[in-house]
This record gives structure tokens, C-alpha cells and sequence, in this order.
């Protein structure tokens, strides 16, 4: 395997945000996609990284996603909110529904903020981390376009539909972060770029059956971790889709193959602590609870026992110190995106190992 290419966090992402500015997104939108796309890469979640800005750009240019964000408010309580995103981007919708949502359960204990007619957000944890870091607990989840067939069936019905919650600690939060899926559909788009085989499991052909070619799992379909993952998808894709009054299920559109705008929907739930008890008191209790865990004694096989989000965060640190590490074929289409946006690369700074 040829060595990756380490770019710089901050260059890396001002890459990626002259790119969507040169590609006529508002300041504020395309930081916050740019910030988005390379918190993935942080935390080794590469699939939901700078891997996806051409895929994003592509949309943009066949018209199925617009170029600006026109946020809406549909309905709205105390502690309830539902965005229209009116086709924008996923992931500034979504900053702004979590700001909400942290606003009004700062006032009235909890809060749950809905947006419809969205796109990809990225990284569900991006999100229900920012709800960690105002000392809150935050859960997010969305639906997905229906690459996964449901328990038992062959006819995909269900998107990956991930979930991620967070919770404040003195450090960093402890965050899970989790597709309904055995692997989120990005990576296998990540692997046929890099030319690379996945392990079975991961998805089935069209004809139903098992595969480690990327590009004949690309054609097929998803497979959920188990029953219980297909019916925890269906749960979120209710939750998200249903009471969002977003598409769900198999009318979402896919978003490489269908030229439609894809109306997705997500929910953002948020729980502030003091509601519930002091938050140095919370968080010390975490502390005990993070010690039970990781001093563990490790079974066979394992050096050591991690929290969730643990491992992500030592990759965080890393890149941090490091830069980001990409493939050589990610590296080329993000120069290749520059040189087409008229953004001049010479800025875009890398180290080769």
C-alpha cells in the first residue's frame, strides 16, 4: 500500500472552504461544511471526509442541491422546533438545528429541533459533540437514502440511518457514533476510489449475494448489523423521516445514483445536565464511570479496553500534531477540484512520508 500524504489540518480545510466559496456557497455555509468534512478525516472516519466534497460538488452542479441554505421554521415550541432546509446543506442545517436545540434546553431542560428537506450532514457525533462541549448531553440521528436491505429481505428499504450521542467529561466527551448498517456505504466508495477489496459482510450484489468487490457492492446493497440493526434503522428512520415530514424509506432518492434532491430528515435531541444535577458533580461521576471501564482488565487479543469515541479522539490528537493523512488518490482530486475552482494549490501545503 503507497504511504499516505499528510496535509495539514488548517490547510486541508481552507482547501476544501476556498473551494465551496469558489463554487458560490455563503462564507458561513462553507465553513461549516469545510469544518464538517475534515472532523471526519480527524477522527479516521474517512469515508465522511474530504473523500466526499466531489461527490457534493457534482450535486451541486447538476442542480439537486442548492448553493445556499434557506433555513425555514415550520413549527415551533418551548422545547420543539422543525427546520425546512428547502434543499440546502446538511451539514450548516444542521449546525444551526443543534444551536437551537442547545439554546432551548439551556432554557427548559431538554430540547428536540427537527429538519426536513436536507441533505448529508456528514458525521452524525460532529453534531451531538457540540452538544458535549455546552455541557449537554446530545443525541442526533438521520436518515439515509435505502442502500440496506432490512432483515431477511433483499430489497433495500433502509438507509444506514446512524445515531450518535455524546456526553460532557472533564477530558473530551465520550461519544458513540453508529451506522444501522455492518459499515457505513462511504467507505466502500472510499475503497473503489482507492482501488481497494472489502471484506465480506460488508454488502450483497444485486443478485443477494456476498461480495468483496467495491464496485459490485456499490451496485448492491448494505447489510444491517443483524435484526437488531435493521429494526433500530426503521426506529430512526420514523423518527427522523416520518415525524419530520421528510421522505423515508425506500422514496429517499440516492444520493450518487438519483438526480433529485433528496429531502432528508434529522433530529437532534438535547438534555442539559443541570437540569439534572450539578455539572462538576456529573462529570466527576463520569470520571468513575470512564475508570470502570478503560482499567478493565483486557480480554485475549486486546491491549487495552476503550471508551466510545476514545480511539477517534487519540487519531484527533494525532492529526493535530501530524496532519491529515490521505490516500494519494484523495489527495489528487482534491488538487484536481482546486485547479477546477480556480483555487490556487500552491497554498494547499503537504509532508510526504
Amino acid at each position: 500500500m503507497m504511504q499516505p500524504i499528510y496535509v495539514p489540518v488548517d490547510s486541508l480545510k481552507e482547501h476544501c472552504r476556498q473551494i465551496l466559496r469558489k463554487a458560490s456557497l455563503p462564507l458561513e455555509e462553507a465553513e461549516a461544511v469545510a469544518d464538517n468534512l475534515v472532523d471526519a478525516n480527524l477522527t479516521g472516519v474517512d469515508s465522511h471526509g474530504v473523500t466526499r466534497l466531489a461527490d457534493y460538488l457534482t450535486r451541486l452542479e447538476n442542480g439537486v442541491i442548492n448553493n445556499k441554505t434557506n433555513l425555514t421554521v415550520i413549527r415551533e415550541r418551548e422545547t420543539t422546533a422543525l427546520y425546512d432546509a428547502n434543499n440546502g446543506w446538511g451539514q450548516y442545517a444542521g449546525k444551526i438545528a443543534m444551536e437551537k436545540a442547545i439554546e432551548k434546553a439551556k432554557k427548559y431542560g431538554s430540547a428536540f429541533v427537527g429538519v426536513n428537506n436536507s441533505n448529508h450532514f456528514g458525521t452524525a457525533a460532529y453534531f451531538a459533540r457540540m452538544a458535549a462541549q455546552a455541557d449537554c448531553l446530545g443525541i442526533v440521528q438521520t436518515n439515509a437514502s435505502p442502500l440496506m436491505v432490512a432483515w431477511g429481505s433483499k430489497k433495500p428499504t433502509l438507509g444506514t440511518n446512524p445515531i450518535a450521542v455524546s456526553v460532557p467529561t472533564h477530558r473530551h466527551p465520550v461519544t458513540l457514533d453508529m451506522a444501522t448498517s455492518n459499515v457505513a456505504r462511504g467507505k466502500i466508495n472510499l475503497a473503489v476510489k482507492n482501488k481497494a477489496a472489502i471484506p465480506e459482510g460488508w454488502a450483497i450484489t444485486v443478485d443477494g449475494e456476498p461480495t468483496t468487490d467495491a464496485e459490485e457492492a456499490l451496485k448492491g446493497f448494505l447489510l444491517p448489523f443483524g435484526a437488531k440493526g435493521s429494526g433500530l434503522a426503521m426506529m430512526i428512520d420514523i423518527m427522523s423521516g416520518v415525524m419530520t415530514n421528510a421522505l423515508f424509506g425506500e422514496d429517499v432518492p440516492r444520493m450518487y445514483d438519483d438526480p433529485a434532491p433528496q429531502q432528508l430528515g434529522h433530529l437532534f435531541i438535547v438534555f442539559d445536565i443541570s437540569s439534572f444535577m450539578d455539572v462538576q458533580q456529573f462529570k466527576d461521576r463520569m470520571d468513575q464511570r470512564v475508570k470502570q471501564t478503560v482499567e478493565s482488565p483486557a480480554a485475549p487479543g486486546y491491549d487495552r479496553v476503550y471508551m466510545p469515541g476514545e480511539i477517534e479522539q487519540l487519531k484527533r490528537e494525532r492529526c493535530a500534531a501530524e496532519g491529515v493523512p490521505l490516500s494519494r488518490a484523495i489527495y489528487e482530486e482534491l488538487q484536481r477540484l482546486g485547479k477546477k475552482y480556480g483555487v490556487e494549490t500552491e497554498d494547499f501545503a503537504i509532508s510526504l512520508t
